[in-house]
């Protein structure tokens, strides 16, 4: 996998709890060549990166 993780965690930090584009609990978006599928969960966002799962907090 070749992403940016802080660039990807600022990303969502931003804009997914903060835009009109990503109000239902799950959803796909693009960020850097990567398709990624993402869950909002109470406590965090799951993301979906190809194979693997990467969970960032929501503050």
């Amino acid at each position: 996998m070749q992403i940016d993780l802080n660039a990807l965690a600022n990303f969502v930090e931003r804009t997914l709890d903060c835009s009109p584009d990503f109000e239902d609990d799950a959803f796909a978006f693009d960020f850097q060549d990567h398709r990624i599928y993402c869950e909002r969960k109470r406590y965090c966002f799951d993301l979906h990166v190809g194979s693997e799962v990467l969970q960032i907090p929501r503050h």
